[in-house]
């Protein structure tokens, strides 16, 4: 805009000064130049005009008069007339309303090029997102046929994993629920949660995929969590960009009672939403009565297995939970890790006690008479030298010599 106008100004002062020196100062018809018929000036002012606009056009009106009165006065003519005669300030009035006549039409013009150009952009920003949509259309149908076409073979499949329930550990349902997820949603990441209503807090039993959400949660009020026990139903909720909340979440009931919840923490970015909280809630229909099951049997097997009430397990235990976790590994890719030393003449008793509140609910520990040994679920080899050091502080008091497994 100021470039416009510092050329509007340069070129209306150059035009007019070149028409006054022409014309009039070395021109040797000056008396005639007062009442050329198409004045030069008119000329200039009608250039300017259309190339500039109205309000631009003020410069070359008001360099015009100025130079139209110095040539006025310059034949030593009386002001007074200049003003009250018309012949003269006819002239005046000629430049104005030339200017604004042609002024006006350039900025109308101007304004209609702006409005086509807005309509035009528009117009283009549109048809690229009718582009994307259709695409995305053409995809999502091309996969509903497809998932249709199998429904039949989804349903019996269902129903023979629901019926295999019955001889699995709690592990291997809580495994087979997470990969019957994978097998029938496009989702990134996958989580099931245990739920404490007296303490108000969820426990992580197990996740497929990088989520964010805590291994222990404490619900909130007007958290997703808090409305789905509140509705007491599936529920579906807004993308969470930052992942820190489910987009799709069922509670796992046993009657009346929830006893945890099955969560969708991220879709895939191909996945239809719509048809996939379909298939959620279906899904998560049959699994419900094997998952509270599990979730009721898990606290039984942990009291069975457990060495006194030390929430140490026995090795046989250890070593079951150990399969479930490599099959896990090749499934899932999830990555765990096992530490292992030998340890005579402590307690159960006593190892309790010295890790009594310093590891995680997820995490096993394991002993028998002569070794000693804990399990990392969910852990890459990364975080080995952290958990080697932290290790080394829960039995700092006894001697241990703790190695990889």
């Amino acid at each position: 805009m100021k470039s416009k106008t510092f050329n509007c100004f340069t070129e209306s002062l150059l035009y007019t000064t070149a028409v006054y020196l022409v014309f009039f100062y070395f021109s040797s018809f000056k008396y005639s130049f007062l009442n050329m018929n198409l004045h030069p000036f008119l000329i200039v002012i009608a250039v300017i005009s259309l190339k500039y606009g109205t309000y631009m056009s003020g410069f070359v009106v008001s360099f015009s008069i100025i130079y139209y009165i110095l040539s006025y006065i310059g034949l030593g003519r009386d002001m007074i007339i200049f003003f009250s005669s018309f012949e003269y300030y006819k002239f005046i009035l000629m430049f104005f309303f030339t200017a604004l006549f042609l002024g006006k039409l350039r900025d109308t013009t101007d304004e209609r090029i702006m409005y086509l150009e807005e309509e035009v952009s528009k117009a283009r920003e549109d048809y690229e997102k009718q582009k994307e949509n259709n695409v995305k259309l053409i995809t999502v149908n091309s996969r509903l046929k497809k998932r249709i076409i199998s429904s039949r073979e989804s349903i019996l499949t269902l129903n023979q994993i629901k019926s295999s329930f019955k001889n699995m550990s709690v592990e291997q349902i809580y495994t087979e629920a997470v990969l019957i997820m994978r097998q029938f949603l496009e989702c990134d990441v996958v989580s099931i949660y245990s739920f404490n209503l007296e303490k108000n807090f969820m426990r992580l039993i197990l996740r497929a995929g990088n989520g964010r959400m805590p291994g222990f949660l404490q619900v909130k009020e007007n958290s997703v969590f808090s409305e789905v026990i509140k509705a007491g139903a599936t529920m579906e909720f807004p993308l969470d960009i930052e992942g820190d909340s489910p987009v799709f979440v069922s509670p796992i009931r046993n009657n009346n009672e929830i006893l945890g919840f099955i969560n969708i923490e991220r879709m895939s970015l191909e996945a239809s939403e719509r048809y996939s909280y379909e298939m959620f809630k279906i899904i998560t229909h049959w699994l419900n009565e094997a998952l509270s099951e599990a979730v009721v049997k898990e606290k039984k097997e942990i009291k069975e297995n457990s060495l006194g009430n030390t929430g140490i397990f026995t090795m046989g235990y250890f070593n079951k939970i150990m399969l479930e976790e490599e099959r896990r590994k090749k499934l899932l890719d999830m990555d765990f890790m096992v530490f292992e030393t030998k340890l005579e003449g402590v307690t159960p008793e006593e190892v309790a006690e010295m890790i009594k509140g310093k590891v995680r609910e997820s995490d096993f520990i394991a002993m028998d008479d002569v070794r000693l040994r804990i399990l990392f679920p969910a852990t890459t080899a990364a975080s080995k030298e952290l958990l080697m050091e932290k290790i080394a502080t829960l039995f700092q008091g006894i001697e241990a010599d703790f190695y990889e497994i």
